[in-house]
């Protein structure tokens, strides 16, 4: 903006000189239909003040326990929700718009514990996550990311898989979490 009417403050006395009727509204809707032009001719048809894509980060900040089978996990700790297409009190991504998308989940379950997870689109399962600690006194974390294509309105979120959601560990360090973008 700064650099249109330092162009404006230019031209325009040269161009009332030359006799043309100039103003500073009608040289920026010149600039602006000359941009639109060219991004039309370019193949991407946005405007030039485009939306962001969506993209998301949400960290656990309390351990779960005992979770169902198909049980949502609900990461509740926001730090970022561009699009605000996350929803932290159900644990879903709705898709705003047909396109890729990539997501990765991270989950670390406590020594004896374990848990595990799917990615589902929808009903739909795309991918595992396996943090099992069963047998062993440490610590267990495991990441898990994916692309997949989705339309709009589709959902993905993260469940437990079976009966294994033993013990997902949060705390503010934020060791478990979920997130996704738009390609």
């Amino acid at each position: 903006m700064q650099l249109g009417i330092l162009f404006i403050s230019l031209i325009g006395p040269f161009l009332y000189h030359y006799g043309y009727k100039v103003s500073a509204a009608g040289i920026l809707e010149s600039i602006h239909s000359d941009v639109h032009k060219i991004l039309g001719k370019s193949g991407d048809s946005r405007p030039v003040n485009e939306k962001y894509k969506p993209a998301f980060l949400a960290n656990l900040s309390h351990t779960l326990s005992n979770l169902k089978s198909n049980q949502i996990v609900k990461f509740d700790s926001v730090i970022t929700n561009i699009g605000k297409r996350y929803s932290p009190q159900t644990g879903q991504f709705t898709s705003p718009e047909d396109g890729i998308y990539m997501f990765s989940w991270t989950c670390l379950t406590p020594p004896g514990s374990r848990f595990e997870t799917r990615l589902a689109i929808n009903d739909n399962y795309i991918s595992g996550n396996r943090a099992n600690a069963q047998n062993i006194n440490q610590y267990v974390q495991a990441t898990k990311n994916v692309v997949v294509q989705m339309k709009k309105g589709d959902v993905a979120t993260v469940r437990v898989l079976s009966y294994t959601g033993l013990s997902l560990y949060g705390d503010g360090n934020y060791f478990s979490s979920f997130s996704g973008f738009m390609i």
